[in-house]
């Protein structure tokens, strides 16, 4: 079962990743009604630590800040060469890069044995995924990744099948960089359900089910927030899985705008 909810939550959380000013950045997640414990950033990483009223601790890990020029970013998108991890496990470089320093900060700042709930939009929800690599399997929480590309080959997941189980992979309309590396066939999404949202509706696939798109416009997480936020106006408040054995199921709900 999906829970929009919580995913709506999520992806208010990566949006407000992206603000850059710090003051503004506290403002951001206590709206969302967070304590803001810090933000970290630098030339190619940004990513903010809050909790919520219950204690829940959540790393929202920034997508690419192409707009306010932080170029970096952007390299860590075009940089697809492989990170060989061992035993035929890789990853993407530039995503890759960097994840390491944002950890380290993140671990710096809360108890030990923290329980990690993380998400992000684009490169942020690419990071994501690569959460079980720098975290125990009993301190993962929820993950959301939010219009990712494609991070890692078949025998990263096969390997971190459990610890990526529950992680909630959001598709947008016919979004280009979800699809994302184009040309290098290894690279793939976690198999399994994702959340494919578009206007007026949303249904459950499987990743391999991607339609595909060249939809630049689609890659917005403004765009999926608003999908997400008329879901929940419309009193949708979970997305049953789907009952055919593919995975390809429509959830339209006219009625009810989702």
């Amino acid at each position: 079962m999906m829970d929009v909810a919580a995913i709506l939550a999520a992806a208010r959380r990566a949006r407000a990743a992206y603000v850059i000013d710090p003051a503004h950045s506290r403002a951001a997640f206590e709206a969302l009604g967070c304590s803001w414990i810090g933000q970290y950033r630098d030339g190619d990483s940004q990513a903010v630590l809050s909790r919520d009223a219950a204690g829940s601790v959540y790393l929202s890990i920034s997508g690419t800040r192409f707009s306010a020029g932080k170029f970096g970013d952007l390299f860590d998108d075009i940089d697809v060469v492989a990170v060989d991890l061992g035993g035929g496990v890789q990853v993407t470089r530039g995503a890759y890069a960097g994840c390491a320093e944002i950890w380290a900060w993140a671990t710096s700042l809360v108890p030990a044995g923290t329980v990690w709930n993380v998400e992000g939009h684009s490169l942020g929800g690419w990071r994501t995924s690569y959460t079980p690599l720098f975290v125990p399997a009993a301190q993962i929480g929820a993950m959301h990744a939010f219009e990712p590309p494609k991070g890692a080959n078949l025998a990263y997941y096969q390997r971190y099948a459990a610890e990526l189980a529950n992680l909630v992979i959001v598709g947008n309309g016919a979004d280009v960089w979800f699809g994302y590396p184009r040309l290098d066939s290894r690279w793939i999404h976690r198999p399994g359900p994702m959340l494919h949202l578009f206007d007026g509706g949303s249904r459950i696939i499987d990743t391999a089910a991607w339609p595909g798109g060249l939809d630049f416009g689609d890659h917005d997480i403004d765009l999926v927030v608003g999908r997400l936020t008329a879901a929940m106006s419309a009193s949708a408040v979970a997305i049953l899985p789907a009952a055919s054995p593919s995975g390809d199921a429509d959830l339209q709900m006219p009625a009810q705008g989702f």
